[in-house]
């Protein structure tokens, strides 16, 4: 019985709509008007035509000495009517085509004002009709004339208030454009029941007898008035059939009065028509406003989908930075008075493990709701993940974050999440908020890296560093294909004897703008970028020329060790690249150790164990790097299969003062001895730990006590000079 009512609801149109729908229906309306108000007007003015022709011409040569007001009385009798409504529907023209438009000025709607003016002034002209009229106007013929005059006077007064009412900044296009569509509809409706109506009790004086006309032919006038009102706009179908059916009884009883009246009597057989005609045009609108209201509610879903973030009910990232862009068009926003936000919440992912998915689900929910509430005048968008976004007014934005932090902290009072935020105040409106918004984010990353507080708003000198990343990101390419990026050898020692084994190869950047760029810098925005295996790659291509030229040259070369980054592993198949380099070049996999860092590890487990499974089959051996840097190293020892443990010079810190570092690294060492593993302690710089080193059986050694990063040319020269002796074994 629910399901019956409801789907009685839904027929009829007492279900309440969205704002999409309404605003869909309504745009459907305004569409519907162009193409009517552009056929009344057509129809009108061939209307006018055709009666000046049949009626005025004819007097101009007959009739004109006969009477004193001829021409006029021509006009007002046969045209004054199709006049007004060419102007009326000019009006409702120009009102449907402007509708759309986002700015109104007065510039802009002077086609408007100037079509209603005119319309309006036709009506004025009124008490003509009466002068001029070929017989009196009087009963049931006058209350319709004036009506319709009425009618179209208040069309022409809306239209004008509501273009003033928009100039001015109002927004409420639904309401404005549902009273001009309901003043246009009962125009149409009044035009048609008078046209109709008077041509039915017309009368004709035929062998001089005054009788009912019988070449009536005008009630299709009201019909077609009737289906535009009923079918070209849309009602809902209660209204429909409210406005329809009084409409039809209405003027049913006015036909019927005629015949009454001792005129001519509506015939029996066109009433059967006439209801049916009338139950068919209501069961088309119903069908018409089902068909509409079901196609608003896909596109609203399609538009939900595209505008909306699914999850939160934010706006989503993409529709965020158009809204953004689009209202920066507007002088209203001045800059230093509006600033983006970028926030990163603390402990999510600790949240979403403890807790699960859904309730992770629930919790960022729960921020898209805090974040609304506390920026209520302005934009927020969930960018991804944990990520939200804020353009807002640039007002008391400390004071607000604090709040927000607490609300969220409030969330769950164990795991007690938080809200890191990096703020860019808007300083140029043309640089865009896809730009803006990434100097926010970066600000939010600078605070998370330096453990800077909570929020941290980006300056000079972040703007620095920003254009230096962006640089970095634009030119990698450039700097490959030019040779500005290119690799430095530090070598590597066995730790008996301090004879060179081998060196690991270091990637540097010597930019032509701004000179010796800082891994620090060139290394980490190329990973956030996932540009790194550009990077990566073309220092093994380099390498491996580099070894190839040696061995024609010496016979021999140092084994060199490559760093590739976790990023590597997770864009590109780096496994297979390699191979294809080192195959290119027809260099002996030994010569080529493969090194990933322990922290890579924690990241994408599966993956990086089938890389090193491929890349032991392969014959490359594979190097943990910076071993004790993470939290997780034990876990790696026991579940990856690596060749060589290097130690992180962290091991090192201390060494001299800190007794726990001997015992640690002496642990370390022992046990990866135990598992099969061959160990390397970098960092290292005084005798004192070269010697612990050796003593505790660390395999090889690295750091600044047997070379910096060099050039191959400079680690040429310490060898030739005896600086650095090679190993014999390396010269078999």
């Amino acid at each position: 019985m629910k399901n019956l009512w409801n789907k009685f609801r839904s027929i009829f149109g007492f279900n309440r709509n969205s704002k999409y729908v309404k605003e869909y229906l309504n745009q459907a309306n305004m569409r519907s008007g162009v193409f009517m108000s552009a056929i009344i007007f057509i129809l009108e003015v061939w209307l006018i035509i055709r009666q000046t022709d049949k009626y005025l011409i004819d007097q101009i040569g007959h009739h004109l000495a006969d009477y004193k007001y001829g021409v006029f009385q021509v006009i007002f009798s046969y045209t004054s009517n199709f006049w007004l409504m060419m102007s009326f529907g000019a009006t409702m023209f120009a009102y449907c085509i402007f509708f759309k438009k986002k700015h109104h000025n007065f510039k802009r709607c002077l086609p408007i004002f100037i079509a209603a003016g005119i319309s309006f002034a036709l009506c004025c002209l009124l008490p003509f009709e009466f002068i001029f009229a070929s017989r009196a106007i009087t009963g049931v013929t006058l209350v319709l004339l004036l009506t319709f005059y009425i009618l179209i006077a208040l069309f022409n007064i809306a239209v004008i208030v509501v273009e003033i009412y928009r100039i001015k900044g109002g927004t409420n296009q639904i309401l404005t454009s549902m009273v001009i569509i309901t003043l246009f509809a009962s125009v149409c409706l009044a035009f048609g029941v008078k046209v109709s109506y008077g041509d039915f009790s017309s009368l004709k004086k035929i062998d001089g007898v005054l009788v009912p006309n019988p070449d009536y032919k005008q009630i299709i006038c009201f019909l077609m008035m009737s289906i535009y009102v009923g079918c070209l706009l849309i009602w809902k179908p209660y209204v429909s059939i409210g406005i329809l059916g009084s409409i039809f009884l209405g003027f049913f009883l006015l036909l019927k009065s005629v015949g009454a009246s001792g005129g001519r009597n509506f015939p029996d057989g066109d009433e059967v028509n006439y209801i049916t005609f009338l139950i068919s045009l209501v069961m088309i609108c119903i069908s018409i406003y089902d068909q509409r209201v079901s196609e608003a509610k896909k596109d609203e879903e399609l538009e939900l989908l595209a505008t909306k973030d699914i999850l939160t009910g934010l706006w989503s990232y993409e529709y965020f930075v158009t809204l953004v862009d689009d209202r920066l068009k507007n002088d209203n926003y001045k800059i230093d008075e509006w600033i983006y936000l970028f926030l990163d919440i603390t402990s999510f992912k600790i949240f979403n493990d403890q807790r699960g998915f859904e309730e992770g689900n629930k919790f960022l929910k729960d921020v898209g709701k805090i974040l609304t509430n506390i920026f209520n005048r302005g934009l927020i968008s969930r960018q991804s993940d944990d990520h939200f976004i804020v353009f807002g007014r640039n007002e008391e934005i400390e004071s607000k974050l604090q709040r927000v932090e607490k609300e969220v902290e409030k969330l769950d009072l164990d795991i007690r999440p938080g809200v890191k935020a990096g703020g860019y105040i808007l300083r140029d409106k043309t640089e865009g908020a896809r730009l803006s918004i990434e100097k926010a984010r970066y600000a939010c990353a600078e605070l998370k890296a330096h453990q800077l507080g909570s929020f941290l708003k980006y300056d000079t000198e972040m703007h620095d560093n920003y254009r230096l990343i962006q640089y970095i990101v634009r030119h990698v390419d450039e700097a490959i294909e030019n040779g500005y990026v290119r690799p430095y050898f530090q070598p590597v020692v066995w730790s008996k004897g301090r004879k060179l084994c081998g060196a690991e190869a270091l990637a540097r950047w010597i930019d032509p703008r701004y000179g010796f760029l800082s891994p620090g810098k060139f290394i980490p925005a190329l990973e956030e970028s996932q540009l790194i295996y550009k990077l990566d790659l073309a220092i093994l291509r380099l390498v491996c020329q580099q070894i190839k030229e040696i061995i024609e040259k010496e016979g021999f070369a140092l084994p060199v060790s490559i760093n590739f980054s976790r990023i590597d592993f997770r864009v590109v198949d780096i496994v297979s690249l390699i191979d294809e380099v080192v195959t290119e070049y027809g260099i002996d996999k030994n010569l080529l150790h493969v090194e990933i860092t322990e922290s890579a590890l924690s990241d994408d487990e599966e993956v990086l164990k089938d890389a090193i499974k491929r890349l032991h089959e392969l014959g490359y051996a594979v190097w943990l790097d910076d071993f004790g840097s993470g939290y997780s190293s034990f876990n790696v020892l026991k579940d990856f299969e690596f060749d060589v443990l290097k130690l992180d010079m962290k091991f090192l810190s201390g060494f001299e003062t800190n007794q726990k570092s001997r015992f640690l690294i002496q642990s370390v060492v022992a046990m990866a001895d135990q598992i099969g593993m061959m160990t390397l302690s970098e960092g290292v710089e005084t005798k004192e730990e070269a010697e612990f080193l050796e003593k505790i059986s660390c395999g090889r050694l690295q750091g600044y006590l047997y070379g910096k990063p060099l050039t191959y040319e400079e680690l040429k020269a310490k060898i030739d000079n005896g600086e650095l002796v090679v190993s014999k074994e390396l010269k078999k």
